[in-house]
């Protein structure tokens, strides 16, 4: 008999984001699988594949400025899911879910009790800790000591735990106090970034960057309250060899047009803000640099792990990851040899570290990021991890 899964998330194709790129590349390798019959119920989006084994919700568009429509729009796509659930998810089966959107996980802590099915929790952000880093909640507050006694019992009620680092596995660990929680990194298929020399690139060229033997560092993907753009650009007004470096920041979100401004008022022919770059133009925008730049600001420890870190080594570019040591994206790099670490919020060290790879680049010896990826993060690697703990989950129900 196949084991019955229904895999619930808002993105589900790599046309969308992130998040669908990884969820999308999990329903293709599910569906493959001939024990396993899949149901996918996800946000409907006219640009991404209809599958006949799939049960579609519409939704309003989402305005990532606005914490109100957030708000909003998160209720309204989540009551959506639950009616969902109710129609189609089945007693004894199992559902995959990521932790987007919020209520989401709410709708299936109760589901669960009702229905009766196994639940997988992929964990990309920790709640209602996130909602402190962003500023967003305080710590100290009674609605946030609420929240996070209630989403401890939510990340508590899930019977497997997927993680992206080690670093948020101690602090789910803290949350739930138990045992079944897993950590794959995120998975990215190399073959769909491609590497391109400095004087190929689009972007480069369009902006006469490509011949230059100038460092061109990149920060590249979200530019959101989290990202910690804001200190990038206090460190570049320090250095004492600016002239001799570039910088391009390349994405949207809700602090784009601040850091726009921002750039915008340096008056630097060496500084540019690009903006938001189509899915499809991915390994382009990838390529645009020499260096990577990949943020976590002080007090996101364990909370995320940028994906984009997965994406710069599959272009082979090394990173200058600016976090906590202890980061999980930090921790890959001093481990593997491909870029350099700096703490985050320390914008003198970080102007001293953009110096130093300024002037000293072509003199270190690093590992190749995208041979590393392709030895310890690849995506084969990750689905069979993932595989195995739904078989374990699968194996544990038949024995009761």
């Amino acid at each position: 008999m196949k084991n019955k899964i229904y895999l619930i998330t808002e993105y589900y194709h790599e046309n969308q984001n992130t998040t669908g790129y990884l969820l999308g590349k999990l329903y293709n390798f599910l569906n493959e699988q001939s024990d396993i019959d899949l149901v996918l119920i996800a946000k409907k989006d006219e640009h991404c594949p209809q599958y006949s084994n799939a049960h579609f919700i519409s939704s309003p568009k989402l305005d990532k400025r606005s914490l109100l429509k957030r708000f909003l729009y998160e209720v309204s796509i989540s009551l959506k899911f639950l009616l969902e659930i109710l129609r189609n998810v089945k007693k004894g089966s199992t559902v995959f879910t990521g932790t987007t959107p919020i209520f989401l996980l709410i709708i299936i802590f109760f589901t669960k009790k009702i229905i009766g099915f196994k639940w997988v929790l992929l964990v990309h952000d920790v709640f209602p800790e996130n909602l402190v880093a962003a500023k967003v909640l305080k710590n100290k507050s009674y609605f946030y000591k609420f929240l996070k006694y209630f989403f401890d019992k939510v990340y508590t009620s899930a019977d497997q735990v997927i993680v992206i680092g080690n670093d948020m596995k101690e602090l789910v660990y803290s949350k739930t106090q138990l045992n079944n929680i897993h950590v794959i990194q995120n998975w990215i298929d190399y073959k769909d970034i491609e590497v391109q020399k400095k004087s190929e690139n689009k972007i480069l060229k369009e902006l006469n960057w490509h011949t230059t033997d100038s460092v061109v560092f990149q920060f590249f993907g979200n530019i959101g309250r989290v990202q910690g753009v804001d200190v990038i650009c206090q460190a570049i007004q320090k250095m004492k060899y600016l002239p001799l470096a570039k910088f391009i920041f390349i994405g949207d979100g809700a602090y784009a047009s601040i850091l726009e401004e921002k750039i915008n008022q340096l008056k630097l022919d060496n500084v540019y803000f690009w903006g938001a770059l189509d899915q499809k133009e991915k390994s382009i925008g990838l390529n645009a640099c020499d260096v990577a730049l990949v943020t976590l600001t002080e007090g996101m420890l364990g909370l995320g792990v940028p994906s984009k870190s997965y994406f710069t080594m599959a272009a082979d570019k090394p990173i200058l990851a600016i976090m906590e040591e202890q980061a999980e994206v930090s921790t890959m790099v001093t481990q593997h040899n491909i870029g350099w670490t700096t703490p985050p919020e320390d914008i003198e060290a970080l102007a001293k570290k953009l110096d130093d790879i300024t002037l000293n680049f072509t003199h270190y010896k690093l590992n190749s990021p995208r041979n590393i990826l392709i030895e310890n993060y690849a995506e084969p690697i990750a689905m069979q991890k993932i595989l195995k703990v739904i078989n374990k989950l699968d194996q544990a129900g038949s024995k009761e």
